[in-house]
């Protein structure tokens, strides 16, 4: 068995959510996930909230019929919010790509932080020999088993950029506490980041992957200064890979695989939508890799790389869009530069 993935949200100068994975994707069954609140399952739609303190600072836990979310942020107005953000966003994973996905086994725990210190000394007590490398790595959290350790990185008036992260983390701690597989990076990251998007209206709170700016705009700066990365190299990437060099192009990186999975949900008359929906129905069985081997549409180099457990995110492609990668992505590209307004043809 593969442990639990760490991943880790990244904001680096503008509001701009990204997460660290740690290892590779590999065709392997999940474990069994830590179940912290299986015996304690809270069955209400009412929201709770009790008393609850960090390190001897107060703060709220605050119950709801799928999160156990902790905070020590004293904005009552964002407590108030965060009930119903969580249980609508956990509704959109449930639903995307128009699959109905099962719910998670036990309650989402979630830490939210007044501020950094805190967060650090909750790092320190979960990942104790991983702490010192994630304290260098900017405004964001992470998740580990299933657990969200994040912080308030607005400081201030309206929370949104740390609700975004929160519903973009909370798409991974539902994946490791529910998928018996794991996804491939491009695609569990591409699918967390259309989480991100949301507006809050007279109506109330709707989620929408178009409703991003951070990542449409690096997505436009990527066309503009020719930075589309081919796709072969996107999908074998891993976020962790970026750390080291330039943060443009871990953030690269997270506006061109949330333009990836857009892509594959909309465009070309939605005829992808349907594929990825099922390749998440079985990572969510454990029956992924299993149909990908079966698969006489894999070419022999994805073949063996889901074979020696190195990374599946190519098969994954292929199965999805069929053997022509090279014509999909020349679609794709053609499709980013019309997502930001650019010119569709392609340089000769």
């Amino acid at each position: 068995m593969i442990p639990r993935l760490s991943v880790i949200a990244i904001l680096v100068a503008l509001p701009l959510i990204g997460c660290q994975r740690g290892g590779a994707v590999k065709p392997t069954p999940r474990p069994t996930p830590l179940a912290v609140n299986n015996d304690d399952r809270f069955n209400s739609d009412e929201a709770q909230f009790n008393d609850w303190s960090f390190l001897g600072i107060p703060g709220k836990q605050i119950r709801t019929r799928h999160w156990d979310i902790r905070t020590t942020m004293t904005s009552d107005r964002l407590r108030q919010l965060l009930p119903g953000f969580y249980e609508k966003a956990l509704d959109r994973y449930q639903n995307a790509f128009g699959v109905d996905l099962p719910p998670p086994p036990y309650s989402l725990e979630t830490y939210l932080f007044a501020d950094r210190r805190q967060w650090k000394n909750k790092t320190r007590m979960l990942l104790p020999d991983k702490a010192a490398s994630f304290e260098g790595l900017g405004r964001g959290g992470f998740t580990t088993d299933g657990i969200a350790v994040l912080y308030d990185i607005d400081g201030y008036g309206w929370h949104r950029d740390t609700l975004a992260l929160g519903a973009h983390e909370g798409w991974h701690q539902y994946v490791q506490t529910t998928f018996k597989d794991q996804l491939p990076a491009w695609l569990d990251e591409g699918v967390a980041t259309t989480m991100e998007g949301f507006s809050w209206r007279r109506r109330g709170l709707t989620f929408r992957t178009d409703a991003n700016r951070e990542r449409w705009s690096r997505l436009r700066q990527c066309v503009y200064e020719d930075r589309l990365m081919p796709l072969d190299v996107l999908i074998s990437a891993h976020p962790e890979r970026f750390l080291d060099g330039r943060k443009q192009t871990l953030l690269d990186y997270y506006a061109q695989v949330w333009a990836l999975t857009r892509y594959l949900a909309e465009a070309e008359d939605g005829r992808y939508r349907d594929q990825v929906g099922n390749a998440l129905l079985l990572a969510a069985s454990g029956d992924l890799y299993r149909q990908l081997l079966r698969s006489e549409q894999l070419s022999d180099e994805a073949r063996a790389r889901i074979e020696d457990e190195s990374d599946a995110g190519l098969a994954l492609l292929e199965f999805l869009v069929g053997p022509d990668i090279d014509g999909f992505q020349d679609r794709f590209h053609d499709w980013s530069r019309s997502l930001v307004g650019a010119a569709t043809s392609r340089e000769s």
